[in-house]
């Protein structure tokens, strides 16, 4: 379902009334910037890429096709702008949720507090070994509960895809994780 506010805003922009692009911005600078910082864990870092994905977003708005919900279409220039970006400047990516755990549980339903805390320590440590790539498929599944259809618009894959990567991903945390623990 497209928001009707959101389409009203983008045709104001489209048909020369630049102040309408503040609404937008206003909106889902703070969305924007939190899946941002969860992959770079900069405040800088992630200020500057979030900039730099507005202006870009303001820069081709024109070639927005109104038929697709914009926040999929805003998702995906976040998702090249900020791999981009990763790669341009090296930039070292941290975990992006700490209540992730393989196979979907959280870690937070364990009623022990010093267990959870090391499993916690685990998954950050099995998380930094992810490329940004999937850092990003994971912040946009788990922590802001976008869809598999929305997350295959936004990274450009199929649905199918984007299943087995999130599954592989799991899989790969909790081995990463497995091979932790017994190292300790």
């Amino acid at each position: 379902m497209k928001n009707d506010n959101d389409m009203f805003c983008i045709r104001k922009v489209k048909a020369g009334d630049f102040s309408a692009f503040s609404a937008i911005v206003s909106k889902y600078q703070n969305m924007v910037f939190t899946v941002v910082f969860k992959i770079v864990d900069s405040r800088e870092d992630a200020e500057d890429i979030t900039q730099e994905i507005f202006i870009k977003v303001f820069k081709s708005i024109q070639q927005f096709r109104e038929d697709a919900e914009f926040s999929t279409w805003l998702y995906r220039i976040a998702y090249n702008t900020t791999l981009s970006e990763l790669r341009k400047r090296k930039l070292f990516f941290t975990p992006i949720d700490d209540s992730l755990i393989p196979g979907g549980e959280s870690f937070t339903e364990e009623n022990d507090s010093e267990q959870t805390e090391i499993k916690l320590q685990y998954l950050e440590k099995a998380m930094k070994k992810l490329p940004p790539d999937e850092i990003f498929l994971l912040t946009l599944h788990y922590m802001d509960g976008q869809s598999v259809e929305n997350i295959s618009k936004i990274s450009n894959q199929t649905v199918s895809n984007v299943k087995i990567k999130l599954y592989r991903i799991r899989k790969k945390l909790a081995l990463e994780i497995q091979k932790l623990m017994q190292d300790e």
